[in-house]
């Protein structure tokens, strides 16, 4: 007996065999006075120990996150590509955590009401495809890779086209510090049901109110900044080195960075640029030229370089340029049609 449940109420002599939070469905008979609120379930942790969960892609996060799963479920089904070319090896891993390993990429959707994507972006779509070739309607998939939001996109057109629920998501930390623990950003039409379903999974999901694409496209946009930053302090700091004076350079830059809130910080480089970027472009110049005396590559100096001479052909109003309007400055770096 299927009963789909849209309002608080009362079963009695209901047997409890299964339900999907994100759908409203229970599935059962004779349990007596369980009752049953709009999206939630009052035993809903022993609904959860009871679920079907599997992971795709046994590497790093994959056998962070199954160690964590294992502890709230009863069923943790795991593919990894290895289990085609090292068995053995693989194998015993996803044993040792308690999960069953399974042949093929089908019988995850064939076995399991969650599942988890953990593959590289170039093969996400490809994992989508054949993941919905056996999925359960209803069945949750959760891509967590790294995709941008039109792949994901393609994803999740293979995955509702037989009715599973696709959901956008993302890593938003360090899994090998923090661990299962490591913020998850969720998007899309069920994002606050499956951020309610992962935390009592013991994750530290947060819903965001973006469609699908959402959580991918803050996701790759941090990793401009946060990989873009990286390459900026190797290359400041190299060069440093090479001159003898790292330390002093180093100190210098803590100050900045560690006096100033990082908002206010960011907002005031947005909005003194189109004030003083002839006078920047020029002392950028200067700084590719020191690195290139070194006989240095100026990788990311070249690309700062690039980017203020291209900015620099910009014309911004000049009383856009004392309005502090970070939003209205920004708009104006973006193609007009955008905002027609």
């Amino acid at each position: 007996m299927l009963i789909l449940i849209n309002t608080k109420m009362l079963i009695d002599n209901l047997e409890f065999i299964d339900y999907n939070p994100i759908m409203n469905c229970v599935i059962g008979s004779k349990v007596t006075n369980l009752e049953i609120k709009r999206g939630m379930v009052d035993l809903y942790a022993n609904d959860v120990s009871a679920s079907r969960v599997g992971v795709i892609g046994f590497g790093e996060v994959g056998q962070v996150f199954a160690k964590s799963i294992i502890e709230k479920t009863e069923h943790l089904f795991v593919y990894d590509i290895l289990l085609e070319k090292n068995r053995n090896l693989i194998e015993e891993k996803i044993t040792r955590t308690g999960a069953q390993a399974v042949d093929r990429i089908e019988q995850l959707g064939e076995r399991s009401k969650l599942i988890f994507s953990l593959v590289n972006s170039s093969a996400s779509e490809e994992v989508a495809s054949v993941v919905a070739k056996g999925i359960e309607k209803g069945t949750i998939f959760i891509d967590l890779t790294t995709s941008t939001p039109q792949v994901k996109s393609k994803s999740e057109k293979h995955i509702t086209s037989k009715g599973g629920i696709y959901v956008d998501a993302a890593i938003m930390g360090t899994v090998a510090t923090e661990q299962q623990r490591v913020p998850l950003l969720i998007a899309g039409e069920y994002a606050e049901k499956v951020q309610d379903l992962l935390n009592s999974l013991g994750f530290n999901a947060q819903a965001i109110k973006h469609p699908n694409g959402g959580a991918a496209s803050i996701k790759l946009l941090r990793s401009i900044f946060m990989k873009g930053l990286e390459a900026l302090v190797l290359e400041t700091m190299i060069t440093a080195k090479n001159y003898g004076v790292d330390e002093e350079v180093m100190d210098s830059i803590s100050k900045t960075i560690n006096n100033n809130n990082f908002n206010t910080f960011a907002n005031a480089l947005i909005t003194t640029h189109v004030i003083h970027k002839n006078r920047r472009y020029k002392e950028i110049l200067d700084s590719c030229n020191l690195i290139k005396e070194a006989e240095l590559p100026p990788y990311v100096t070249e690309g700062v370089v690039s980017f203020f001479s291209n900015s620099l052909k910009i014309d911004i109003a000049e009383d856009l340029k004392q309005s502090n309007n970070v939003s209205k400055i920004l708009e104006e770096f973006l193609p007009k049609k955008i905002f027609s």
